[in-house]
C-alpha cells in the first residue's frame, strides 16, 4: 500500500500523500480500503507500517464522518474489527499506541490506555450452580 511503505524516517505517511488520500476517500470503496488497512496491522508487520496504517485509518474515518449522511462505512468496519486495534492502544511504541488511541476515540471507544483511571478489571462470576454446597 503506497501510503504505508515500510521505509522512511517518520511513522506517518507523507503529508502530501495523506492529503491526496483524504481528498479521494469519498470516492473510494470502503470494502476494498478497510481490509487492506487492517492487513497492515497484522502481527509480524514492521512497526512503521502499523503506525502509518493507523494514521490512514484515522483520516479515513474522519473524512467519511464529515461527508457521511448518517452512516460511516469506514467507522462501521473498523468498529467491527476493534479487537485488532484495541491491543495496539497499549503498544510499547508510542508511534503505534498514540494513533491507535486516536482511532479508537474516533470510533467512540475508550481504550484502556486512554481512560482516566485505566480500565476496571473484569470480575469473574462463576455460573449459577444448582448443586448444593457441602455444609
Amino acid at each position: 500500500m503506497e501510503l504505508c511503505p515500510p521505509g522512511g524516517m517518520k511513522a506517518e505517511p507523507p503529508p502530501d500523500k495523506l492529503a491526496s488520500f483524504a481528498r479521494a476517500v469519498p470516492s473510494l470503496d470502503p470494502d476494498l480500503v478497510c481490509p487492506a488497512l487492517l492487513d497492515c496491522l497484522e502481527e509480524g508487520q514492521p512497526w512503521i507500517i502499523r503506525a502509518k496504517a493507523l494514521c490512514v485509518m484515522e483520516v479515513a474515518i474522519g473524512v467519511a464522518e464529515e461527508n457521511s449522511e448518517g452512516s460511516n462505512a469506514y467507522a462501521d468496519f473498523f468498529h467491527a474489527c476493534r479487537g485488532e486495534i484495541e491491543p495496539l492502544a497499549s503498544h510499547p511504541r508510542a508511534a503505534i499506541k498514540e494513533p491507535a488511541k486516536r482511532v479508537l476515540r474516533a470510533l467512540g471507544i475508550e481504550s484502556a490506555g486512554a481512560a482516566s483511571g485505566g480500565a476496571k478489571p473484569a470480575v469473574f462470576r462463576p455460573p449459577h450452580s444448582t448443586v448444593a454446597a457441602p455444609v
